[in-house]
Formats: structure tokens, sequence, C-alpha cells
């Protein structure tokens, strides 16, 4: 058995989990956590987010947030098959979580793993500056469903895209008549910086706590906007690595940090 697959199983406990880890059928699968089944496509990006996400202990988790947030409005932009919607609705349970995700196939998914948490609120489109149908492209690896960007793959020159719906933020924000929205977590493929730099300042300033993955497109131009904004920024990334994730919490939250928190965010 490999590393990966032994780390797998001792995690999930599951012998079938770790066997569609090579099920290249893709299939509709699931797996329980927290007494509630949820579904994923085999041999896929959705095995991947499971492990990091929901399987990993908390302080190793790809998202990490501070016990001391106590959140009523929760943005999961990018929500993809509701991992991370499912994750914080566990973790903040009188929370109200909203979820976009403009891919149907994924969505659809999303929409049978969050069937069990009433706290969750989702939407079939993407959000950004504009309205509008715009082309998301596919990742060039056919097990990455999560790897739609607004961006084209130059390294692959891969041209396979969908139409998607996307919404102006702070139409949707009006719509909802969200007054401020305290966890913000994103993952958009490269339409981070475009999106949280659309948000109404005065909403944005009062975020406690925003997290999620840059995609090398415009990343240090959204994080000094987060700082002019008083928000505390830290990054994990490796020099040769493209992809990195980021944390911006509020000097409040951050002074309130245990010391296992502060070793999480490293």
């Amino acid at each position: 058995m490999s590393s990966r697959r032994l780390k797998y199983f001792l995690r999930s406990k599951s012998y079938r989990f770790v066997k569609e880890l090579k099920d290249k059928s893709h299939k509709i699968s699931n797996i329980y956590w927290n007494g509630k089944k949820i579904y994923y496509r085999t041999s896929s990006s959705d095995m991947t987010l499971i492990y990091e996400i929901l399987l990993k202990s908390k302080y190793k988790s790809e998202y990490f947030f501070p016990m001391v947030l106590k959140p009523k409005v929760i943005f999961d932009i990018g929500g993809n098959i509701g991992v991370t919607s499912v994750y914080l609705a566990k973790k903040f349970p009188n929370s109200l979580i909203y979820t976009f995700e403009p891919v149907q196939e994924n969505f659809k998914i999303l929409q049978k793993n969050i069937e069990e948490y009433p706290n969750i609120e989702a939407f079939n489109f993407g959000l950004g500056s504009q309205n509008g149908n715009f082309k998301v492209y596919l990742s060039s690896d056919y097990e990455n469903f999560g790897g739609t960007s607004f961006f084209p793959d130059e390294d692959n020159n891969n041209e396979s895209y969908l139409n998607c719906e996307v919404k102006n933020i702070n139409d949707i924000i009006e719509k909802l008549s969200i007054e401020s929205i305290d966890i913000i977590k994103i993952d958009t493929e490269g339409a981070e910086y475009d999106i949280l730099s659309s948000i109404q300042k005065s909403i944005l300033e009062r975020a406690s706590w925003i997290t999620g993955e840059l995609h090398g497109n415009k990343d240090f131009e959204l994080l000094n906007y987060l700082e002019s904004l008083k928000f505390c920024v830290g990054v994990k990334k490796l020099i040769s690595n493209r992809l990195f994730m980021f944390h911006a919490g509020k000097s409040a939250i951050v002074s309130k940090l245990t010391g296992k928190e502060i070793k999480a965010l490293k």
C-alpha cells in the first residue's frame, strides 16, 4: 500500500474509500463523516478535498479557522462539491453559510452534500465584479474537477471550457440583506483579487477572517489591499509553487490565537 493510500485509510477507516482512489470511472460514491454521507467522484480531486479538509486533524486541515471566531454569516466562494461548507457548518452550527459554485456538475454534488445542513444555502453561479455569462476553462487534468478557471491554462494550452453565470457580488449581498460577512473562504482559481476587491469596502472591513488559495493572478496586490484594510496577513508558500494558501485576520482575532493555532498557520 502506497503512503498516500495508507494515510487515506488511517484517516477514513474505510478500505472502500482507499480502493476508489484508483477507480477511474469517476462514479458517484460516498463516505460517512459527522454521521452524514459525503458524496464524491471516485479517483478525483473530490477525494483529495475530503481528505485535506474533513479527514485531517483540525490543526492540519487545509482551511483553519480560530476557535475565538463566532460568525453569524459566512461566504464560501468557490463551493465546489460543498466539502468546505459542510466543515464550516459543523464547526459553526449557529452561523448561516452561503456557498457559490458556478459549475453545474459540481453543484449537483454540492446539493446532495448539504441536504442535512439547514444552515447552508447554495447558489449555482459565481461571484465577480459584474453580471454576465463567462467562459470557465476546464483543467487539463481530467481528474481535477475543482480546477475550472476564468483564465486558460497557459502551461497546457487547454481550451475546453463551459459557459457559467456570474453575478455582481455587491448585488447579491444587497439582495440577501446582508450587513456584514464575518468569514470569507475563497478559492476561485485566479479570480480572488477581482472578487474581494469588488466587495464594498465597508462590508469587507467588518470581516473577521478571510482565507483561501491564490493562483498567481494579482496575488500580492490582493494581500496588500487586505493589509491596507487593517488585516494581519499571512501566507503558506513554497517559492517553487505558484499556488499558495493565505489567511487574513483582524488584530482583535489574531491577538487571541493560542500557540497551537499560531503554529497551524505557519
